[in-house]
Formats: structure tokens, sequence, C-alpha cells
């Protein structure tokens, strides 16, 4: 005999239905057809933190001292894992230096594997830890270690080491002189005579790019860039849609920021910032032909950049390319994790502008009375004792049907007293 009165469900249940609520990976869409879905006009479906379960993560940090190659890459494997997924900023601020210093020596003496997962750590670090002098010291070291891995592992590490000097500095500079340090860097490694493999030099260009966007126009050195946009021009030319896409991702942030004189060698060869556009434009327009000539639609004026993202119901919107290029790169770089660290990252908070609806104040009290409430429990009876039980169940004050409608009726008697006593929302007072 089954009684309805509230039944749980088991934590096996629970635990299989977490499996199957998990999002699968999405396909992997072609270069240039994954730049022009992500900067075209957009509506992204609501999206929802997934809830993991936090690891204590000290016994994986001091396994990086462990002299066993698969001990330290486990580790790092896991803690690269964690910081993705889960916002570690309570561990991030108390183990910093410990857990970069670690990172430093995988750098020295580790496999691929174990370089690539440091790299990648120092990174996810700096964007739990924000802006500050923490995150400022990280970006100091970077370039004492991060020369170092690229002049030694001869290209092999490259787009790991731009993606972490990129995110450092976007997090970790104090002004627009840390971030063109930064930019400069990369501009004199994307601009050496020797050809680099496509993937480099289109990590090396959405790095480059990626920063610019956190300039200001007046900040940028009128000298250092003057042969940008005819590289870019000449990438546009190769046969590759990593590149291409890349290239065509830093010169709409160079047109939207309008220091076009800034960035070419044949500025003087122009009557007017608008001359020298529209001779761009038509030089782009030669090079590019069937997909690329549709995705460089986005470098004309009259294309509509507004794109809005919705997490955990709460819409941010953007109308810039600079706001969408950091974004994008962001949620690339955290992966699974980017939804709970745009719920619960407090630096992104502030680079995006977005409060999250579930964050309330703690101080508010907040009465909920619900429409409808039911006392239920499922109580399993063998078919003999059905008659003998069914008066304690139902009539007895001591039954388990009984006490949970003693527990509904006192809960609706404290409602009602805290709502006698006055508690009332803000708008009542306007």
């Amino acid at each position: 005999m089954s009684l309805l009165l509230g039944e749980e469900e088991t934590p096996r249940r629970l635990s299989r239905r977490r499996r199957s609520n998990r999002k699968k990976p999405p396909q992997r869409l072609k270069p240039l057809e994954e730049f022009n879905r992500s900067f075209d006009k957009c509506q992204i479906e609501d999206d929802y933190p997934i809830e993991i379960p936090k690891k204590s993560l000290y016994p994986y940090m001091e396994d990086l001292l462990k002299k066993k190659l698969s001990v330290r890459e486990s580790a790092l494997r896991t803690l690269v894992e964690e910081f993705e997924t889960n916002v570690q900023s309570e561990f991030a601020r108390e183990y910093f230096f410990t857990l970069v210093r670690r990172c430093h020596n995988c750098l020295k003496r580790g496999s691929t594997t174990e370089i690539e997962l440091a790299l990648q750590l120092i990174g996810l670090v700096a964007l739990t830890l924000g802006e500050g002098d923490y995150a400022h010291e990280i970006y100091e070291d970077s370039f004492v270690f991060l020369p170092q891995v690229l002049l030694k592992s001869k290209l092999s590490h490259a787009v790991k080491v731009m993606e972490c000097l990129s995110i450092v500095t976007l997090v970790g500079a104090k002004d627009s002189v840390d971030t063109e340090r930064s930019m400069n860097f990369i501009w004199e490694f994307m601009s050496q005579e020797s050809k680099h493999p496509s993937s480099v030099a289109a990590s090396a260009i959405s790095a480059w790019a990626l920063l610019f966007s956190d300039v200001e126009k007046r900040s940028i050195s009128p000298k250092k860039w003057k042969g940008l946009i005819p590289y870019l021009l000449k990438q546009l030319e190769e046969d590759d849609e990593y590149v291409n896409g890349a290239s065509i991702e830093a010169l709409a942030l160079i047109f939207e920021n309008g220091s076009l004189e800034k960035f070419s060698n044949q500025a003087e060869e122009y009557a007017s910032i608008k001359d020298m556009k529209d001779g761009i434009m038509k030089e782009i327009k030669r090079i590019c032909s069937g997909i690329k000539q549709d995705v460089s639609k986005i470098l004309e004026d009259d294309y509509d950049k507004k794109t809005t993202l919705t997490f955990g119901g709460t819409r941010v919107s953007f109308t810039t390319w600079s706001q969408f290029k950091q974004i994008n790169y962001i949620r690339r770089y955290l992966g699974y994790g980017f939804t709970n660290h745009m719920m619960e990252n407090e630096h992104l908070h502030n680079i995006f502008h977005f409060a999250p609806a579930t964050s309330e104040c703690s101080d508010v009290v907040e009465l909920c009375k619900p429409e409808f409430e039911e006392v239920a429990v499922r109580v399993f009876l063998p078919e003999i004792r059905r008659k003998d039980c069914k008066k304690r169940i139902y009539l007895s004050p001591s039954s388990l049907l009984s006490k949970g409608r003693t527990k509904l009726r006192n809960k609706h008697r404290s409602l009602a007293e805290e709502t006698k006593a006055g508690h009332f929302d803000e708008e009542d007072f306007d």
C-alpha cells in the first residue's frame, strides 16, 4: 500500500539525473564558421551553471613536488579542471604564490603535457584572483618565464604561451603601459621573418587583439604598430581559415578604435582617415572571396554589432567588438566552466558589468508563502497487515502522517505571525 507523503529520491537516482542533465560537448565548427557565429548578431539560450562539487586542492598542490612525472601531470590536470569548473577564489588567494612557483618548476623540467597544463593553470589562477597586486605579481613574473619557454620549446608551446600571456595581462596589467608591453612582445613574435605554423600565427594574432580591445584610443602608441595593417592584409591572403578569422577579428577591432593612422605606414598617402578606411576595405574585398567575403561584412559601418547573452536568467548585452572579443576569448579559454565563472567570478562581473540574478542581499528577509502545500509519505505495508495498521497510520497522533500535518500547521502559523509583525519590501516605501 502506498500513501503519497512527499517521497524523496535516493542519492543514486539523483546522481543519475545529474549525469543525464550534463551538457554534451559542442560539435567543433570550422574556424571561420565558428568566428562568423560568434561575431554575428545572436541570442544565446538561457545558460545555467553546472553544479560540480569542489575538491580539496591542497594534496594536488603538494603532488607538484613529486619526482614522478605521471603524478605531477595528474595533479596539474586535476587542478586545471577544478579551476576551470569552479571559482576557487579562497584557495587562489591563500596559495597563489606557491601554486605559481611550483608551476614554474614544472615548466623547467616537465614534459610537453606538463608544460602546457602548467601554463594553463597559471592563467586560470590569475583569472580567479582578479585584478590587484596578486595578479600583477603573476604578470611581472610572466616576462621572466614565458620568453624562456618560448625560446626553449621552439614553438611547440607557443599557442599556450600566447594564451597564458594574454589572460595574465588582461587581468594583471595595471595600466596601458603594462598592456602595450605584452602587445609589443606578441608583435615582435608575429613579425619575425620566419613563417609560423597557422595555429601559432592565429593564436598570436588573437592574443594581440584581446589585449588591444582593452586599450583606450588615446593610449595607443603612434609608432609601435605602423606595420600591423599591412601584416594583417598579408595574412588574409593565406589559405588558412584560422589565420583568416583571427586577422579579420583584429581588423574589426582596429576599425572600431578609429586610429587607423597608427597601424599603417601608408597613412600619408591618403587625404583623410575615411579615404584610408575606404582604401583598406577595397583591398580586403579584393583579397577575400567565398566564405571569407561573407565574414568580412562585419567590417562594414552598417553592420549591427548588438549581441545578447543570457546567464542564469540575467541578460547582458554588448554593442562593441571589444566587449565581445573579451567575452568570447574568455569563454573559449574556460570551456565548460565559463557559465559558473560568469555567475560567481567577481572579476568577470566587473569587466562585463554583469550582476547575476541569483545574488541577493543576505540581510533582506524575504517571506515566501506557497500557494499550495501537501504532506506526503511513502510507506510499505504487506497485504496481510493492512487492516491492522490502517488505524495506527491514519488516526494515531504519533503517526508519520499526523506529525507531517502538525509541522505544516506550525509553519503556516509562523508565517502568519511574521506577516503581522510587519516585514515590508523597500518598494512599499517608494
